[in-house]
């Protein structure tokens, strides 16, 4: 049986409505920091902090920390003590309230809750962040932002409001009923959990939880009792070199985070899956002259951009100069395993011509997906991790490696982002039978549709070592095929497919690639069509200068 949203928020603020005092187990410890432990377990937490922002976090423990300090500019001498009331409701609810103060006298609230509560927040025009999963989530705040962070396995029922902010999400979702970017109703995982996130003024965001957040939070504490809980992401990768046997798999991990296909999927229950972003459209533009030669002194005023054939109004522009996050992506199957000395030489190369300012990420696959190094800026350091990384001799899941690589993107706010893939492109479900890939292509290319990056493929040949002298399954059919697919890719997202007939040819196709990814434009519009229905749009951008060309991905669908 469901229970209604709306039915389970009433009933828990009727809990929360009768009040009496509960008693702390820590004293307060000075007058800039207060710092209170309750080792009573709450079936309900509420807390209202109407001038401050709140960060809300969930652990494994059953206690309840509080920690709340004031801003450096704070000019009051009320203690912090005389601002903060805790409050029970019966044995089972705890309220936490923080006294209304001047803007510059604003309470900075970090709230530590067991996962099984029921928690519900109220905040005013600061921020109010959320990290984790519980048995029941309502926030509401005037003009502050709401974020949430969700894991993986989190099965939730989602209701989602603001009436001058706008909705973002970057998990999967099941959605019910329209969709639009203030009003927002749907599923995460098997549902189960109600969350009510309600904001006037304000945006929401869904985000996946921060990778060992727990573990962080809870080892932090324990270390460091004065510890103010900040935001951070643990970014540090897995180790370079692994056993193809190993358990442990990034890509199955990460498999069902952001599908953006509307095919129905076989644990759907024949909902779509749907991304919901801003309304912003954003695209990365290639331009070239007559002679094919990269064009980079272009400003706003050159681009126009259509939509179908309706002009759209360019609200962000973006030029050469400025960075762009980089994944590259290298194919460590069978068939690149007597030249793998020089792909390491020619990838090195790589890093070394990008930009200082260009983030890099570098990953690589056989049939599973291994993260060398996540986004830096530390040249050698990525050097030294190639250097480290060894070839393997299983299969090619290049389907599910480059969905993986696009799941590396989701942190990031940068509308920026390109993908430089080595590989043959001969994905084993082209000429296996029994293997199945986790993303199809066709699924992969509606994700590719969504998403605002650019795929530069390097087509590696390896034919003649796989079909004549390895006498392997792949047949000249599935090259074939595996050309046809990456040259989709390039195209979908306005990339180029680049060719590499020798591992010795690879050092001047990179030296190509990283030619066109410092002459990337990036512009953004807002479409006049508001009517979000899922339907393809048709993408077209031109520059006023004669015989220029412009490329770019050629349209996206309207969710």
């Amino acid at each position: 049986m469901r229970i209604s949203l709306s039915v389970v928020a009433a009933a828990l603020l009727l809990v929360l409505s009768q009040d009496s005092f509960a008693t702390p187990q820590q004293p307060l410890k000075n007058d800039s920091v207060f710092d209170r432990s309750f080792t009573q377990r709450f079936a309900a937490i509420a807390i209202e902090n109407l001038s401050g922002k709140t960060d809300v976090q969930t652990w494994n423990s059953n206690r309840v920390r509080v920690i709340a300090s004031l801003p450096d500019n704070a000019a009051s001498g009320r203690r912090l003590d005389s601002r903060i009331r805790f409050r029970t409701s019966g044995s089972d609810t705890l309220r936490v309230i923080v006294l209304t103060t001047p803007p510059e006298d604003a309470v900075l609230l970090s709230v530590y809750v067991p996962r099984v509560v029921n928690l519900t927040v109220q905040g005013g025009e600061e921020s109010v962040a959320v990290s984790g999963s519980t048995s029941g989530l309502s926030v509401e705040t005037e003009g502050g932002a709401i974020s949430l962070r969700l894991p993986a396995n989190a099965n939730s029922d989602l209701s989602l409001r603001t009436i001058e902010g706008s909705i973002t999400s970057k998990l999967q979702l099941r959605i019910f009923g329209p969709v639009n970017t203030h009003n927002l109703d749907g599923r995460i995982g098997a549902g189960g959990s109600p969350v009510i996130l309600r904001s006037l003024r304000g945006a929401v965001t869904l985000l996946p939880d921060e990778v060992n957040r727990l573990a962080r939070v809870e080892s932090q504490i324990a270390s460091d009792p004065g510890w103010l809980a900040q935001p951070a992401v643990d970014r540090s990768p897995p180790s370079a070199g692994y056993d193809d046997d190993a358990s442990g798999d990034i890509s199955r991990n990460n498999r069902d985070v952001g599908n953006l296909d509307r095919s129905k999927r076989p644990d759907s229950g024949g909902l779509d899956v749907i991304k919901i972003d801003t309304r912003l459209v954003n695209l990365n533009v290639r331009v070239t002259d007559a002679a094919g030669k990269l064009i980079p002194d272009l400003n706003q005023n050159d681009f126009e951009i259509f939509e179908g054939n309706a002009r759209q109004e360019i609200a962000r522009f973006e030029p050469v100069t400025s960075p762009v996050n980089v994944v590259m992506l290298l194919d460590l199957s069978g068939s690149t395993k007597d030249r793998w000395k020089i792909i390491q030489k020619a990838a090195k190369r790589f890093v070394d011509t990008l930009s200082p300012n260009t983030p890099i990420a570098v990953a690589a696959f056989t049939r599973r997906f291994l993260l060398v190094s996540d986004f830096t800026l530390d040249k050698k350091l990525l050097k030294d991790r190639l250097d480290h990384t060894k070839n393997l001799r299983s299969g090619t899941a290049f389907y599910d490696a480059t969905w993986s690589a696009l799941d590396l993107f989701q942190p990031l706010a940068e509308r920026r982002k390109a993908i430089v893939v080595m590989t043959d492109g001969v994905d084993n479900s082209i000429s296996d039978e029994e293997y199945q890939a986790r993303h199809p292509f066709d699924e992969l290319i509606g994700r590719m549709a969504q998403e605002e990056v650019t795929i530069y493929p390097i087509y590696f040949n390896t034919e003649f070592e796989v079909t004549v002298k390895m006498h392997g399954s792949d047949t000249h059919e599935s090259y074939v095929t595996a050309r046809q697919q990456l040259q989709r890719i390039a195209d979908e997202t306005g990339g180029t497919l680049f060719k590499a007939e020798r591992a010795e040819d690879l050092e001047g196709v990179y030296q190509r690639v990283a030619s066109e990814l410092q002459t990337l434009y990036s512009v953004s519009y807002n479409p006049v069509n508001k009517n979000y229905d899922g339907k393809w749009r048709d993408v077209s951008v031109k520059v006023k200068r004669v015989e220029a060309a412009a490329r770019t991905k050629r349209g996206f669908y309207a969710r």
